[in-house]
Formats: structure tokens, sequence, C-alpha cells
């Protein structure tokens, strides 16, 4: 039904797919996995129609096919569902599903009865049980993904491409998820699904196709898909760990949590981050890790357990009270939660300690000159590559703006460092100067949390791993326990979460 072959394609010097080749059958389910970076995402982007390939062909149905718009994808029936893609919240399943089609008329008004028994039908097949008239804010996490493959399937689509449809979903309501596309499946429906729970790939797909480096690297189906041939495919990373000696067995705790709960971590949580010491904290999306640095930082209610700073009693009830004490803190999305696109660079780096750069203690008048100075320190330690001061900083490349956010804290030494997904969405070298950073950063003897899904970046960056998975601990490794397969099993296997 969808045939690639020789799909090449390249940034600059980085070759993002290098003669990519797959085939997907006519009511088949075809898993693609790979590590961050592989070219998942590329592929997705290709066979949607929002990239062309620099060499290589698509074929439907043996035909050749060029699209050049997500338009004609589309109209060759292939529907790409997202694990976030966009409802209207106020629209219940039956507007949602018709949004973008043209609507059934009687009498030339809309024929409400029509659109209803239209879905009505698809849905008693797939999803017998989904509400049609209720708002889907109002539906379940699960309930909205069945009305997003719905949409996609009401619509006449004949290829679905899910990219990590159960990442935000619990373990109960993901087996529900994939009883409802087991249905969509028998009804002749082909899918391609993206995931990184490999324990889901291994159960449900007929074959799957691993990526690594651009590169497709093997092919499983039937006895030989397993969750272990699959780690074993994906292989490690290539990048040598450095061997930091921290002295963290002795150096001073800096930070001890004790049996910490908050509502999306299903286990208390208890760990320690000594001076010196970087710990990495891996997982899938939605595995809890992230809940857990929200809580450190005061963005998120603590329901039980206790932490220490420094010995001293630590519970923030908002991020000043975080920095006030020494904790400073670098989001995972810059772009919503990190930057001020439209400001300048000097204010966005000073804005989270602004009062330092007061002219008097006590007026709130800043000190440019302070400011200014403060800003050109802070960005060379940083490596940050800007022409003014005064530019605007969504006029950054995306590896400058996390520079950005870092150069917040250049100036001071904060007793601790929270990051999450610190290399997202940056090229390859800004990655390796963010690393730079954060080593030095803990070799300043702060006490460092990185939160990731990358896990060679984990096997990087971590003196300790901390493996989380369904909102819960599940593994600590040392560094020289650690190696890429471990920490995979440990997060991505089917296994039970510690009680």
């Amino acid at each position: 039904m969808l045939e690639l072959a020789g799909i090449t394609k390249r940034f600059g010097a980085t070759d993002a797919l290098e003669d990519v080749s797959l085939s997907l059958f006519g009511g088949e389910v075809l898993g693609l996995v790979g590590h961050n970076g592989a070219g998942k995402s590329t592929l997705i982007k290709i066979i949607a129609g929002a990239q062309a390939p620099d060499r290589g062909e698509i074929r439907i149905d043996g035909k050749a096919a060029r699209f050049h718009s997500p338009h004609d994808a589309y109209a060759a029936g292939i529907r790409v569902i997202h694990q976030d893609a966009p409802l209207v919240p106020g629209f219940d399943a039956v507007d949602n599903c018709f949004l973008g089609r043209p609507y059934p008329k009687h009498f030339g008004r809309i024929d409400r009865k029509s659109m209803r028994e239209a879905i009505a039908q698809v849905a008693e097949a797939i999803a017998p049980g989904l509400p049609l008239d209720v708002p889907v804010a109002l539906l379940s996490p699960t309930q909205r993904q069945f009305v997003r493959l719905l949409r996609a399937v009401a619509d006449k689509g004949r290829m679905l491409i899910l990219d990590e449809p159960t990442a935000a979903l619990p373990a109960e309501d993901a087996e529900t998820f994939y009883d409802v596309l087991a249905r969509t499946r028998d009804r002749g429906t082909s899918i391609m699904l993206v995931s990184h729970r490999l324990d889901e790939i291994a159960s449900f797909c007929s074959r799957a196709v691993v990526l690594r480096d651009g590169r497709v690297v093997a092919e499983h189906k039937g006895a030989e898909l397993t969750v272990g041939s699959l780690i074993r495919s994906m292989g490690g990373s290539n990048e040598v760990v450095p061997h930091r000696d921290t002295g963290a067995a002795t150096a001073p705790v800096v930070l001890e949590i004790e049996g910490l709960r908050t509502s999306e971590l299903r286990q208390p949580v208890s760990l320690q981050v000594r001076a010196g010491e970087v710990v990495a904290l891996y997982g899938l999306a939605g595995s809890g890790r992230s809940h857990l640095l929200n809580a450190i930082w005061g963005a998120e209610p603590v329901r039980g357990g206790a932490m220490r700073l420094v010995g001293a009693t630590y519970a923030p009830r908002n991020p000043r009270d975080a920095v006030r004490v020494g904790v400073s803190y670098v989001p995972a999305d810059r772009h919503r939660s990190g930057l001020f696109a439209n400001l300048d660079l000097v204010f966005n780096k000073t804005l989270p300690l602004l009062s330092s750069y007061r002219r008097v203690a006590a007026l709130p008048l800043p000190d440019r000159r302070t400011e200014r100075s403060a800003f050109l320190v802070a960005a060379e330690r940083v490596s940050m590559a800007f022409r003014a001061p005064g530019q605007l900083a969504r006029t950054l490349s995306g590896g400058n703006q996390q520079k950005l956010v870092f150069s917040r804290w250049a100036n001071r030494h904060s007793k601790l460092m929270l990051l999450d997904e610190p290399t997202e969405g940056i090229d390859v070298m800004a990655k390796t100067t963010i690393k730079e950073i954060v080593r030095a950063i803990a070799a300043d003897g702060n006490g460092v949390l990185v939160s990731t899904s990358d896990r060679d970046e984990a096997l990087q960056l971590g003196d300790r791993i901390v493996v989380f998975r369904n909102g819960a601990i599940v593994r600590t490794f040392t560094r020289a326990e650690a190696s890429p397969e471990a920490l995979s099993a440990a997060a991505q296997a089917r296994e039970p979460v510690p009680a």
C-alpha cells in the first residue's frame, strides 16, 4: 500500500535519512523504532508531505507519488496522528471529526442528524463506548485519542501514522487504546506505529523496522520481534563517555528527598544529590521525571514527603522561593516557558534575578549598566554567539537561545541546578557545548539534576542514572553499572513498577 524506496534527506552537513526503504502493507501494523535523533520524525514528515526528500521515491498502491504539501498526502489517504494533535475543546466528537470536511446539507442547512449517524457508524465498529455528544474537554486523555482515531478513519484515512500515541497514557488506558486500534486495523486500515515503548511494539506489531543514525539497520517480525531484539538493534551510543572523578561519594549532600509524592508520581520518590554530582533522571515522556523537577522547583504541589537543601528544610511554595535559596532551573520548552522571544537578550538574562541589578536596593529601578555587564560576562561563560546585547531573543539560533536560558544562572553559585531536556531541539555542535556547560556547573560544586528522554545523554552526563517509568523510580544505576541496553530495558520493558 505504501512503499518508500531510497529516501534520503540532508540538513546542511547532517544526514537525517540515508537510503531508507520500507513498506507498509494493507491491514498491517508496522512498528518504527529508534532513539532520539535516529530519523523517525524526519521520515514521518516526508510521508506526511511536510518535507520533500532530497532523493528517493514514495509509492502508493505501486504507483509513484510526489507530495508537494500535506494536502497531497492527505488526498492519498495518509493520516498522521500525534499524541497531542489539536482538538477543539468545546466541540463534541462529531463536530471534531467534521473539522475541515464538507458538511452534509438538508434543504440548504447543515444536516446534523446525518453527521452524527456517519460518525456513530464508524465509532460503533472501533470505539463503541465513546461518548459522541460530550465536549472533548470533558473526555479522558484516552477517549480524546479515540476521537483522533475516529476523525482519521471516518475521513477515508487508509494509512495511519501514529506518533507516540500512548506516551501520556497510563498502562491500563494504553491497553484499552490498543483494543480500539486493533479494531481499526481489522477494518483494513494500515498502521505505522512510532513508539519508544518497546513492549507495545513487540506485542502489537506484526513487523518492526529499526532506525539508527538515519538508516534502517534491522527488521524484526514473528518470533524475532521481542523487546530484547529491538534493544540490541537500536544499539548504544558512539560517543565516548568521559570519566569524571567527582568525589561525590564523600561530598556533602545538597538535596535530600524522602518519600516525595505529587499527583503525578505514583510511588514515593527518595533520592540524594551531592555537591559536584550530576544525577540524570531518565525515562519516556510522562514517566514522572519532569514532574519531580517541577515539584523541586516549586511549580507543582507536593502531597507528601520531605525535602532538605544543604541540611535545611526545603518546601518551596513557588519558584520564587526556590530562587531565593539558591535553586536554578532550565525548562524543557524554552519557547513557552523559558524566553521572551520579542524582548532583548539582556532582559532575558537578568529577569529571574532583577533585584540583583537595582540602582538602590530598596527601589525597583534597574541599573542598566550593571545588567549589561552581567550579561556580557554570562554570555562569554556559556559561549553564546550574538550580534549585540540589544537584539531580540527570537533572532538567535536554537542552540544560542538555550545558552541564553543557561546564562541567567551563570553569574551566581547555585546550590542546585535543575535541567529539563537541556539539549532538546538544538544542533549537534550546540548539544556538545551545552553538555560541557553542565559538567562545568557540577565541577563548580553545584548539585545537578538532569531530566532527559535521551538515553545517550543520560549516559554521557549522569554520574548516577535514575530511571523512571509510569510515575515511579524503577532502577538506579551508577556510571559503572549503566549500559544502553540496561537503561532501555528498565525504561521501556513491561515489568511491574515497584510497590
